[in-house]
Parts: structure tokens; sequence; C-alpha cells
């Protein structure tokens, strides 16, 4: 596989790879590998969306500090 990149990203990629102490092959594996366990945009609003509705609906409860999380 071949990807063209600016000069720039070129270098900020090998650098992060680097500080990684990874090859920069197995960084890009690495980051798509995180990426797939990120929330789409999609996902993110359809959360949004139910929790605002139960909201509205009276199934949430507002919380005088995290403590009262458990």
């Amino acid at each position: 596989m071949s990807i063209s990149l600016s000069t720039e990203k070129k270098k900020e990629i090998e650098e992060r790879a680097k500080k990684a102490n990874k090859t920069t092959s197995s960084y890009i594996i690495h980051v798509v590998e995180l990426g797939k366990s990120l929330i789409s945009e999609d996902e993110l609003l359809k959360m949004a969306r139910k929790a605002k509705k139960d909201h509205k609906s009276g199934k949430t409860k507002k919380l005088k500090t995290l403590a009262n999380l458990t």
C-alpha cells in the first residue's frame, strides 16, 4: 500500500512513531486499531438524543456529588 503525504505530515508521523518506540508502519497500524474503538459521530448523536429524551421524560436524576453514583 502506498499513500501520499506532505513533508510536514510525514515528519509528524515519523516523530510520533519514534516517541512511541514503533516503526512508522506499526505506528500507523496502531492508530488504525485505536480508531476502531472510537464511537462514531452517528452513535454519539444517537446516544445524545436518547439522553435528552430520557431527561425530558424524567428518567434521569440530578446528583449533588459524584459519590451519589454508587
